[in-house]
């Protein structure tokens, strides 16, 4: 058996003239003197130090606390992840995964007063008219309405004492070791916190849901009947601004300070994105361009292998210094992180035993980086070696007794 190492080659704001602001500051790169990496954050779980890599290689944002993640929760930067904080209206997340979980989309509900007189951030319905569970979701996801998410909770649990109670349990079937809800809109309540590592698990998971993911892309929606129409806009400034987003929620409170979680796919590579904790509307949006951006300079697919080619010979045990060339059975390409530095290609080749056939398998390709593996292929034959004559036979067994006796 022969093994070969070495690297591969990688083949609403309020009022037209803050929003058009906003979306100018959007859309240009921006310096920020609050926003800088720190020596703390971590790349792929270690900091850059440990890394070697120079602190400016992280992302230059100003969060107290956040992650980045791919679609399978690879965390590929973080900044306090695991630290529990007030999660603000990214807690309706959660609401529109029980409500979805637990009605019907066409489900009629007639507003409380009880909802209505929520307060703060509010989408201004009317106490008695009624709405359908998926028109409030929208009024709740997309202008973040409290008064929808009481709706729903009522709704759906009776009170909102029960609702909460259903919050809870699904946040501990999903893994939120670190997650407390005292209510379904998320402002501010003694118990209700979340991580940003936990809030990051509960928007994959919610981002599945075809119907959540459609209604949180969207810009604007209307609602309502019989006289009541309610034009929503979001409050997802990334939206139709940031190339590749798709939502999902923004939060606010004097406890959580100003946080989004954000989504955005480009090259086929899904990043979320959790911005806990900054000083205003336009630097949470600004944090989260930066760091989305950070992953999509950093984190790109990458051609690691063509079929057919061929990478070394298989020696056939019963020929006579016979071998077939083993040659890469498939494509294959995986998504990166470059800071992880480069990616090495491991060869290995077993001897096989005629007779021998193309596509037979005859050893394996394995791509790693920074001790992780990435990907992993069969090796196959290039050619067909028949079985040895019975002359052949003697005469490859006459030749290796002569050569183990006389060298």
């Amino acid at each position: 058996m022969r093994i070969f190492t070495k690297p591969c080659t990688p083949t609403r704001p309020s009022g037209f003239l803050w929003t058009a602001l906003i979306v100018l500051v959007l859309l240009s790169p921006v310096v920020s003197a609050v926003a800088k990496p720190r020596s703390s954050d971590l790349v792929d779980g270690r900091t850059a130090a440990a890394r070697g890599l120079a602190i400016g290689a992280l992302p230059d944002v100003s969060m107290e606390a956040g992650l980045l993640s791919d679609a399978d929760g690879r965390v590929l930067w973080s900044r306090r992840a695991g630290e529990r904080r007030s999660m603000a209206s990214i807690t309706k997340i959660m609401t529109a995964i029980v409500v979805l979980e637990k009605a019907k989309l066409d489900e009629v509900v007639t507003v409380p007063r009880e909802a209505a007189s929520v307060g703060q951030s509010t989408a201004y319905l009317v106490p008695g008219e009624k709405l359908t569970v998926s028109e409030l979701l929208q009024a709740m996801l997309v202008k973040s309405g409290n008064d929808a998410a009481t709706a729903l909770a009522l709704h759906v649990g009776g009170s909102e004492d029960e609702f909460v109670v259903l919050m809870n349990r699904k946040a501990r079937e999903l893994g939120m070791k670190s997650t407390h809800f005292e209510n379904p809109h998320g402002l501010d309540a003694s118990g209700h916190y979340s991580t940003a590592a936990d809030l990051a698990l509960m928007a994959r998971y919610a981002m599945d849901k075809p119907e959540f993911r459609r209604i949180v892309r969207q810009k604007k929606a209307v609602i309502g009947r019989r006289g009541y129409k309610h034009r929503l806009e979001s409050t997802d400034l990334l939206l139709g601004n940031y190339r590749g987003a798709i939502g999902i929620k923004t939060g606010n409170t004097d406890s959580a300070g100003y946080s989004v979680v954000s989504a955005a796919v480009r090259n086929g590579v899904l990043l979320y994105g959790v911005v806990l904790g900054t000083d205003s509307d336009q630097m949470r949006f600004q944090d989260a361009r930066n760091l989305l951006d950070w992953g999509f300079a950093h984190y790109r697919p990458q051609e690691l292998a063509t079929a057919g080619t061929v990478v070394g010979e298989a020696p056939v045990s019963n020929y006579l210094d016979v071998a077939v060339a083993a040659a890469i059975s498939e494509d294959s390409s995986a998504t990166v992180l470059d800071l992880n530095g480069p990616i090495l290609r491991t060869v290995t080749i077993a001897s096989v035993r005629a007779p021998v056939h193309v596509g037979d398998r005859v050893g394996a390709v394995t791509f790693t980086q920074d001790g992780r593996q990435i990907a992993g292929l069969p090796l196959v034959a290039t050619q067909d070696v028949g079985r040895p004559n019975p002359f052949q036979w003697a005469w490859t067994g006459i030749v290796r007794g002569w050569r183990a006796v006389f060298g």
